[in-house]
């Protein structure tokens, strides 16, 4: 392998290197997101159904509002991001990572791009040497830059204030009233069954003895 090729193959290890990161930032922020609404879902359902025992048909919508929006945010929010990762689905392309990688390492940008550029007009060009030469000379260039330094995953620090308050709530819950979970969670997953509200009172019937003198 020439040197060309190898300083080129190295490129673009570095670039799907910065792919794959791309999409564990995407998959970190995702389950975030996901934990936040599965969660706010879950208790604004319970809370509500637990003081105002709904009918049938509005427990019917909870029960199938909150297993619709679990399984797409999972799927959209997880599993793609994981799934491309792995590169089994359509992934952003070399280009698309240099853009991203441009708007982070500006004087990188321009010489990212016209390399790959170059390297598709290689193989079409009668003045091969003149192209090998202009693409090793901008690899050389850049063969420092760290592509993956343009992602910060720490960022996604800031994605945990949507997501730590409902599950913060949910424990608290479920410690200092487990019933607001466990009663309304059991009638919204019964749906077809009628509920009778308890009442706000009971009554205690007591048996009183009299004494003759």
């Amino acid at each position: 392998m020439s040197a060309h090729n190898s300083n080129y193959n190295q490129l673009i290890d570095k670039l799907d290197q910065f792919i794959r990161k791309y999409y564990i930032n995407k998959l970190i922020r995702g389950s975030l997101y996901t934990v936040a609404i599965v969660l706010g879902l879950f208790l604004l359902f319970n809370v509500s159904e637990y003081y105002f025992y709904f009918s049938t048909g509005v427990r019917k919508l909870f029960f199938y509002s909150f297993l619709f929006v679990t399984l797409a945010g999972f799927v959209y929010w997880v599993i793609n991001p994981l799934v491309k990762y792995f590169k089994l689905g359509q992934t952003i392309t070399h280009e698309d990572a240099a853009l991203i990688i441009g708007d982070h390492f500006q004087d990188v940008k321009d010489k990212l791009i016209n390399i790959l550029q170059l390297k598709k007009q290689e193989n079409q060009a009668s003045h091969t040497a003149l192209i090998e030469a202009s693409i090793e000379q901008k690899t050389n260039a850049i063969k420092l830059v760290p592509f993956k330094a343009a992602i910060d995953l720490n960022k996604n620090r800031q994605y945990l204030r949507y997501a730590l308050p409902p599950f913060l709530l949910l424990i608290f819950i479920l410690f200092a009233a487990p019933s607001i979970i466990k009663d309304s969670t059991n009638r919204i997953i019964n749906n077809d069954k009628k509920f009778a509200k308890a009442a706000p009172f009971s009554y205690r019937s007591e048996e009183h003895t009299s004494e003759l003198q």
